[in-house]
């Protein structure tokens, strides 16, 4: 029997305003969804297995625990930073032996209608977790009984519901991590039908890491170049090029342990494509970048007669040196999983304030709480390996002026990975993946999901067991209060390295409280490797982004072409 685990801390016990109440047997959980069809199983092994190992780090000790054993409860949800604010909720690990939670029956194609496909090509784009906003402009609401739209040889990242004539999507063309020019990437402006209304494509030399759309119409970007530098871009509403402006900040220079690494100007961390993501209040924007000495930058921007301000900054984490857990062999970086540690996800609330999420180990709060001095310290680990050294996540909250307002802790008693984060009606959900053995095995992750309210407090943090490994990549609220998660599961990884070992399936997830079991909705399965990188909620339905048919990290390693994907558009009707 599954149950949920609730720990109490300084004698606190918390849960979210808006009625999660504690269930205590989610195995039999299986609501069925009219018209939603049946989840595929995984499909098959994607590549070798046993080559990877950590540059630098020790080899995984112990035996992992019987697959389907139930996890223990997760820490405390939220580790405060001051003298007032030091409570949090216990994080909680939800457990699905056989995977048999939400497994609702259904006919595949039942789900959405059929597909079609889209002939038009173009250059993808990387960026995560999802934007909505209000209004049926021509390809918004009214497009989404479409059901499956398939983008051939691309990744869908990013889809805004817009109000100025058809929906916006970011879209990459996937390439493996040693390729020396970034990705193919563009932003698209879709018709009702879902093919190109209008569109820009970034030069060879640049990578679109994230957009945004304005109440103007207009869009902002921040983009990445192969020479490692940040610029930020402006399009009309008819995606035509405003300005392009390189993001230079010598103030690098003074912040802490940056004289003595040399640091004079912004430079983008070299292992990742997409270390900046970028959000909009009004015309205005907020972008925050990964320096590379690690640091952690905001910068508020105005667009105004045509030309970008001179941008103000603000440090949200100051440098830290991290070793990357890399791979030794392998040709594809499935989920961004090798440099997570360095990607920061954004989201602007209804009232301009920013929130970040920033992947954090034992050093990164320990040089946070040195310069902020506001008291942070890692959350509670496992008992029995005290020198694990595992990690959690560091969510700051600013104000719309990039004044900070608070830094809390949050995560799993194990080690805990932001991918996408969610700010709205009070509430503040970062979603991503835990760690499910102790230490440095990697066998499997569980989909983590951490939610905070907007003044710091702590709500609750869930670790859900599911099918082998799963992973959240996009995370939304509910027309009628709580959350829809989507990722990908079903999937493997190498016990001591990165390697993704078989293909994985599309995950969706409602929760309507946090205490009750996730209801899963089925989908589809598509060919090879299935994952889902944004989610949008409408009071029609749900909206998915995301690609099947992809690669693993040994897909292409002995042949290239083997790495590419088809972009997905998809709706599921409530």
């Amino acid at each position: 029997m599954n149950s949920f685990v609730r720990h109490r801390y300084a004698g606190l016990t918390l849960s979210l305003a808006f009625g999660f109440g504690c269930g205590d047997d989610a195995s039999h959980v299986t609501r069925a969804q009219a018209g939603r069809a049946s989840v595929a199983p995984p499909q098959g092994d994607g590549g070798a297995s046993g080559d990877d190992t950590p540059g630098g780090t020790p080899a995984a000790g112990g035996d992992p625990a019987a697959a389907g054993k139930q996890t223990t409860g997760g820490r405390a949800g939220v580790s405060g930073g001051s003298a007032t604010q030091s409570g949090g909720s216990a994080g909680r690990s939800v457990t699905d032996p056989g995977g048999q939670r939400g497994r609702e029956q259904g006919s595949a194609g039942e789900a959405t209608g059929g597909t079609s496909t889209t002939t038009d090509a173009g250059d993808g784009g990387q960026a995560g977790g999802s934007e909505s906003s209000a209004g049926n402009g021509d390809g918004g609401a009214s497009a989404e009984p479409l059901g499956v739209v398939l983008v051939p040889g691309f990744s869908e990242r990013k889809w805004i519901h817009s109000t100025h004539g058809g929906d916006l999507v970011l879209e990459e063309a996937l390439t493996g991590f040693a390729s020396l020019t970034p990705p193919k990437t563009r932003v698209r402006r879709l018709t009702r039908e879902r093919e190109t209304k209008a569109e820009w494509a970034a030069p060879d030399d640049q990578y679109i890491s994230d957009f945004c759309e304005h109440p103007s119409g207009e869009l902002s970007l921040v983009l990445r170049s192969s020479s490692f530098e940040f610029a930020l871009v402006r399009l009309d509403a008819g995606l035509d090029l405003l300005q392009m402006s390189t993001l230079h900040d010598p103030a690098v220079a003074t912040d802490p342990h940056a004289a003595e690494a040399g640091a004079s100007d912004l430079v983008a961390n070299g292992l990742l494509n997409d270390a900046a993501r970028i959000g909009a209040f009004g015309e205005d924007v907020f972008a925050v970048a990964v320096s590379s000495i690690n640091a952690v930058i905001g910068y508020r921007a105005r667009f105004s007669a045509g030309q970008w301000a001179e941008p103000e900054r603000t440090l949200i984490e100051p440098p830290v040196a991290l070793a990357p857990f890399l791979p030794i062999g392998g040709s594809f970086d499935t989920f961004g999983a090798i440099g997570e540690w360095f990607r920061t996800p954004l989201d602007i609330d209804e009232n301009g304030n920013a929130y970040v999420a920033v992947w954090a180990n034992p050093s990164r709060i320990r040089n946070h709480a040195q310069l902020f001095q506001d008291g942070l310290t890692p959350l509670p680990g496992d008992p029995a390996l005290p020198n694990a050294g595992d990690s959690d996540v560091l969510l700051t909250k600013l104000a719309p002026s990039g004044e900070r307002v608070w830094s809390r802790v949050v995560g799993t008693e194990h080690e805990d990975e932001p991918y996408a984060i969610r700010a709205q009606g009070g509430f503040v959900a970062v979603a991503g993946r835990s760690r499910r053995f102790p230490s440095f095995d990697n066998t499997a992750w569980d989909a983590l999901l951490s939610v905070t309210t907007a003044a710091g407090d702590a709500t609750d943090t869930l670790s859900l067991e599911l099918d082998a490994s799963s992973i959240l990549l996009g995370v939304d609220t509910r027309p009628g209060g709580g959350f829809v998660v989507a990722g990908s599961d079903g999937w493997s990884q190498n016990p001591d390295g990165l390697s993704i070992l078989s293909f994985g399936q599309k995950l969706l997830l409602e929760l309507p409280t946090l205490d009750e079991p996730p209801v899963r909705v089925a989908l589809p399965a598509g060919p090879r490797h299935n994952e889902l990188h944004a989610v949008r909620t409408t009071l029609d339905g749900i909206a998915l982004a995301g690609h099947e048919d992809g690669p693993l990290t040994h897909s292409g390693d002995g042949d290239a072409t083997e790495i590419h994907a088809n972009g997905v558009l998809a709706f599921v009707p409530p």
